[in-house]
């Protein structure tokens, strides 16, 4: 049986990617958020996810040169991992509990940040273009279509 761990994602980079190097192994670390806005009980609701991000090998090249702001797509793996024990040798404790985060396998950026927020999809939007076969048309129109 074969099982595939496959996620792809769009949103903005919360701050600025942070490089870093554990024993001769370099990556960059980010947040990337995601709003949306799904109506409920007669009223639309903006919902908003943070999601860690983690850029390795040749990803993590690209990933150097994103800005705080840049809203980009980004394919990985989600990755379920437990916490490392503190540098002092103590317990992280329970909790902490388990780390999701994506490890990015391809990123772009999608536009460079502006000063302007990006506007939150809504849900519509997405159920009515989330066929199997067809990108969503908010990931289907062009880089200069979208205001600056």
């Amino acid at each position: 049986m074969e099982i595939l761990n496959h996620i792809v994602l769009a949103g903005n980079l919360t701050d600025q990617p942070s490089v870093s190097d554990t024993g001769g192994r370099q990556f960059v670390r980010a947040r990337l958020a995601q709003s949306w806005f799904y109506d409920t009980q007669g009223r639309t609701v903006e919902h908003r996810q943070f999601l860690p991000i983690t850029f390795f090998g040749e990803s993590a090249i690209v990933a150097k040169t994103f800005q705080k702001g840049d809203n980009i797509h980004v394919t990985g793996q989600l990755i379920r991992r437990e916490p490392r024990p503190r540098a002092d040798g103590q317990s992280v404790g329970r909790e902490v509990g388990t780390v999701f985060e994506i490890h990015v396998i391809r990123a772009f950026r999608i536009a460079a940040s502006s000063k302007s927020e990006s506007a939150a999809i809504h849900q519509n939007e997405i159920r009515r273009t989330n066929d199997a076969k067809q990108i969503p048309a908010f990931l289907q129109e062009s880089v200069h279509d979208w205001p600056i």
